[in-house]
């Protein structure tokens, strides 16, 4: 056999073996729900809302924050992200350099984003800070190794997250 029409089997076989549909295909699509039927995506919130959180809405539990590009947090000399030790990324928040200035933070609850406002500048959320808005209080303490994000509502239950406070 020539080498030219050896590559070119060659070739065919291996294209033919990558188009091949297996059993475990569908049985992995059905597994994760994506059994062929496209699910439609309901609005996502990209800014935050003004004012407290409907009544009834459990704001102890944080959705993972997914698109926030209309969120303003501002001018800022850095930014900090609380992750889940899950991964799920929960608060994200920045503040100017000067200790005198506010910080901004947003989270997602309930698929709509709440702003929170800290003090003390990026050096305090660099630190680990309280954030506050209508109706919600969140407190994150440690660091990138190792941190615990507090979330507070307005009748004082408490909910405590493990993960890291990243800064940069």
């Amino acid at each position: 056999m020539s080498k030219p029409l050896f590559l070119a089997v060659i070739a065919a076989l291996a294209l033919a073996g990558c188009s091949q549909k297996s059993d475990s295909d569908d049985d992995f699509a059905s597994r994760v729900g994506a059994d062929g039927k496209a699910t439609p995506a309901g609005p996502v919130a990209t800014t935050a809302v003004v004012g407290p959180p409907t009544a009834g809405t459990d704001v102890r539990t944080l959705d993972q924050l997914g698109n926030i590009s209309g969120v303003d947090l501002g001018a800022r000399a850095g930014t900090c992200t609380f992750a889940s030790n899950e991964g799920a990324e929960s608060l994200t928040a920045g503040a100017p350099a000067d200790p005198a200035s506010a910080g901004t933070a947003v989270v997602r609850v309930n698929g709509k984003l709440y702003q929170l406002a800290s003090s003390g500048g990026f050096p305090a959320i660099r630190k680990g800070t309280r954030f506050s808005g209508e109706g919600i209080t969140v407190d994150v303490a440690g660091n990138d190794q190792s941190a615990i994000l507090t979330v507070t509502d307005s009748a004082g239950q408490v909910r405590t997250i493990g993960g890291k406070w990243i800064c940069a």
